[in-house]
């Protein structure tokens, strides 16, 4: 479930296109050479994301296997596929200025919100604060 959580977030952070994968390890991003960002987090985990032909991003996990695709939605938020193309996420924007994910089910699993670093904090489906999120010196973010 955080997995695909870190997925989601990584659509749902905007225009930075960024996020964390897990809420107990701290990543870092930066913008790649293919309009998208590379993502390293303290538990090993390693992703990449580039834009798609639908307006949204395919995220890559290390070895450069799709892992995920997104696409804008109707709400003005983001639906997230697994590899097979079936819904995992969809995102919507929520009146924090930030956006609520929900599983294919539509049960709310998480959201995040602007904070005062310039950044988001990222909350489990309680409204509980998991993760903070900073603009870092690469243009990306650091999450922890």
């Amino acid at each position: 479930m955080k997995l695909v959580i870190g997925i989601a977030f990584s659509l749902i952070a905007g225009a930075v296109l960024v996020a964390p994968a897990v809420a107990s390890a701290s990543c870092t991003s930066r913008p790649n050479i293919f309009g998208g960002t590379d993502k390293t987090c303290t538990d090993g985990t390693k992703t990449s994301t580039r834009p798609n032909i639908f307006g949204g991003v395919d995220t890559y996990d290390r070895s450069g296997r799709k892992i995920s695709s997104s696409r804008p939605n109707i709400f003005g938020g983001t639906d997230t596929q697994n590899r097979n193309g079936s819904t995992n996420t969809k995102t919507r924007p929520n009146i924090f200025g930030g956006s609520d994910l929900t599983n294919s089910n539509g049960q709310k699993i998480g959201s995040t919100r602007p904070n005062i670093f310039g950044g988001y904090d990222v909350l489990d489906k309680s409204g509980r604060k998991i993760q903070t999120c900073r603009p870092n010196i690469f243009g990306g973010m650091d999450c922890k």
